[in-house]
């Protein structure tokens, strides 16, 4: 987030001039996004940014229990680059990627990930603390009761299934994560059908 968000805070009266050169002043000594450093002063809570931002960019926001993944978009990028930029891709419609981020006004990240998967993004603003906690869930198999009543719920709806457990691992059965991983695989254009079904016939 740049000097354009320090802005922003203080003409709606969320943060002090005082404060915002007190954070710029931390920014030039040690680096970082204007917003982690604010959020890390506790200037303003973190459920304040994300509504703050919400309604300035005119963006859906979302709480914990929204960040469900489907397992057709967990594996479009590594999770290195998900925590690198405090994004999260929760699912997928048609050529859009939905998108949960920390960070909106990064448009660099955003084209990063337009890049990498060649998919439109559309976003949404989520807590930095919130999607951490998803990635910890479905990338590092870490507990965590909201996310896992949330993914059970969604499931059971049918809407969409989460991934979880170790590193980009799926809470699915074998035969449904390979199933899907070859149709995103076909979708992608990656392999095709008729020399899949020839290596199958091979291998018999």
């Amino acid at each position: 987030m740049s000097d354009k968000l320090g802005e922003m805070l203080l003409k709606a009266n969320l943060i002090t001039e005082s404060q915002l050169r007190t954070a710029l002043d931390t920014q030039q000594q040690v680096g970082g996004k204007l917003g982690v450093i604010l959020l890390k002063l506790r200037y303003l809570p973190e459920d304040t940014m994300v509504s703050f931002l919400g309604k300035q960019l005119n963006l859906p926001t979302m709480q914990l229990k929204d960040l469900v993944v489907s397992p057709k978009v967990s594996a479009l990028m590594d999770v290195e680059l998900l925590e690198k930029h405090q994004m999260l891709p929760i699912r997928r419609k048609d050529d859009v990627l939905i998108l949960a981020v920390a960070d909106p006004m990064d448009y660099n990240a955003a084209d990063e990930v337009r890049f990498l998967t060649g998919l439109r993004t559309e976003l949404a603003v989520a807590s930095r603390s919130n999607i951490q906690k998803a990635i910890d869930y479905y990338f590092h198999g870490l507990p965590c009761p909201d996310l896992a009543s949330a993914d059970e719920e969604v499931r059971t709806s049918g809407e969409h299934a989460a991934v979880s457990g170790g590193r980009g691992a799926v809470r699915l059965p074998p035969a449904q994560v390979l199933q899907a991983l070859v149709d995103l695989l076909i979708e992608k254009k990656v392999i095709q059908k008729e020399e899949l079904a020839a290596k199958l016939g091979k291998a018999k």
